[in-house]
């Protein structure tokens, strides 16, 4: 099974208009409210491809109860700690008229007790799971060096984590060697301090992380498609040019899913990659995970080309 943790989930709420005129009246045209957070992302996508996962996390208030409600609804399994303060509201901003798409996120916020609580939750399922998941930002109030103490915890059940962060937290984690990372291209830029210009730079850039004891490295190229990388061999994966249906927002999370559940079943490399670049390709086309069929979801897959790089 796989564990997936959201330590700063968020009611998302979506507002869509023609066009927004700052400082001025705007008529809105449609809205809606999801429950959002990367790792609750990722439990989504895997309970729509019936891949067994529990979604971890700390919510409350509100906010919290509107969560559990919706995942509830998904059928989407969860085992939240409850925090004294309300979960945190983000709001997104999609222009029709652009194709332009604003973010106003909050922060959030937990307390040590909460994180105490969190963490008697975590070491009652770790030892049941395969892989882990730990994926988004944090919220005030927790130590930057939480997914470094989680990774320590899940190597010592032999449970191999995936890693899709950014930030301190993110150079923080990377010492204890997960075993995937999922970075973006301008992420292993700033890594290695380099405009990344071709597929030997970007087996540079993965072998820098590599060479930290990570034992997969998967950098996200958006339309580009990806590059996945172990220690003895490397592809480029070349995805199918498609129309973006509604958003590009949630195909990050859609391909650490497709990693998520090709690592837990051993899967080889090559296949991993594809199968994860496939799954995000197919959303950004249906801009839903509940519209991919798994016709269209080989079709994609079929029309990935690869390039060994090493």
């Amino acid at each position: 099974m796989i564990l997936t943790v959201t330590l700063n989930p968020a009611i998302d709420k979506i507002i869509i208009l023609d066009k927004l005129n700052l400082g001025e009246l705007n008529r809105v045209s449609n809205t809606d409210v999801l429950a959002g957070g990367k790792g609750i992302n990722v439990s989504e996508v895997l309970t729509k491809l019936k891949i067994k996962n529990l979604a971890l996390g700390i919510v409350g208030g509100n906010n919290g109860r509107l969560i559990t409600t919706i995942l509830e609804n998904k059928d989407i399994r969860a085992d939240f700690n409850w925090s004294e303060f309300n979960t945190r509201q983000n709001l997104k901003i999609k222009e029709k008229n652009l194709t332009r798409e604003t973010e106003i996120n909050e922060t959030g916020r937990v307390s040590e007790e909460d994180i105490d609580n969190f963490f008697e939750t975590f070491n009652k399922y770790i030892k049941k799971n395969k892989t882990l998941v730990l994926s988004g930002s944090l919220p005030d109030g927790v130590n930057k060096n939480i997914y470094a103490d989680l990774i320590v915890k899940a190597s010592e059940e032999n449970v191999n984590t995936i890693l899709d962060s950014s930030g301190e937290e993110f150079k923080l984690a990377l010492e204890q060697s997960p075993y995937l990372v999922k970075p973006n291209l301008a992420e292993i830029e700033n890594l290695i301090d380099k405009k990344i210009k071709n597929d030997e730079e970007l087996a540079e850039g993965a072998k820098y992380l590599l060479a930290k004891g990570v034992k997969i490295v998967m950098i996200s190229l958006g339309g580009e498609g990806a590059f996945i990388a172990s220690a003895k061999e490397a592809y480029r994966i070349y995805t199918p040019k498609v129309e973006i249906s509604q958003t590009t927002v949630g195909a990050g999370d859609t391909m650490v899913a497709g990693l998520a559940a090709e690592i837990d079943k051993s899967a080889e490399l090559k296949a991993t990659g594809v199968y994860a670049a496939a799954l995000a390709t197919a959303y950004v086309a249906q801009g839903s995970i509940s519209e991919i069929s798994s016709e269209l979801l080989k079709e994609t897959e079929l029309k990935i080309k690869t390039k060994k790089v090493y």
